[in-house]
């Protein structure tokens, strides 16, 4: 019967749509249901009935894990989480579509880091270029913006993605001093797939054989 055919119980609304791209490029994680909801950027309610389709689906399933309490001492607690389904049936097709129509690209990434302030050096890297195996997803470069505008450029781009996405944020004259020290996290970007998208300190043209 059609009500029960998986596939048409999906794709009914926009938290649903960003929960689906937040598991699929999440496959091996656990989440807890205020981490889904805060970095989905869901109301409690929606993301427990979006959570609930999800899983009556089959494309996610509850699963335990512990989770690390704040403090001194390290304390840990058993949680129920959410997590992808790998034996969910149509799991291969649902994650290739997403993955072929989901917006990550450099130019969304770009219009989100701009809106919080003037970047000197902008590079993208990972996911941003097809690699999901690096170590940074985004190289940002500045010597204003404050590492809180930073990082809510970075969770509204999660949000609006569904993913996760490794950055660091450097000073102007820390990114000089890395580069010319030929730094590990330099190399780890430019020794890879990237694309440079802002560099007004023209180091990236300068040092090219340091760096790339």
């Amino acid at each position: 019967m059609l009500q029960n055919d998986p596939l048409a119980i999906l794709f009914g609304s926009v938290a649903c749509v960003k929960l689906l791209r937040f598991f699929l490029f999440n496959p091996t994680n656990i989440f807890s249901f205020e981490e889904i909801a805060r970095r989905a950027r869901l109301v409690r309610r929606t993301a427990r009935t979006e959570l609930n389709m999800l899983e009556r689906a089959g494309v996610i399933e509850r699963k335990y894990f512990f989770e690390t309490l704040p403090g001194k001492r390290t304390r840990k607690r058993r949680v129920l989480g959410y997590a992808l389904n790998g034996a969910f049936p149509f799991l291969q097709p649902l994650q290739a579509f997403f993955f072929a129509t989901a917006p990550i690209n450099s130019k969304t990434m770009l219009t989100y880091v701009k809106k919080v302030g003037a970047f000197d050096v902008v590079v993208a890297a990972g996911v941003f270029v097809g690699d999901f195996d690096r170590r940074l997803d985004v190289l940002l470069v500045a010597r204003k913006v404050s590492d809180q505008k930073v990082e809510q450029a970075i969770r509204a781009l999660e949000s609006e993605l569904g993913i996760e996405i490794k950055y660091a944020y450097l000073d102007t004259e820390e990114f000089l001093y890395r580069v010319n020290m030929r730094d590990k996290l330099i190399r780890d970007v430019f020794d890879y797939a990237h694309q440079v998208l802002v560099d007004k300190l023209r180091v990236y043209e300068r040092s090219a054989d340091r760096i790339v």
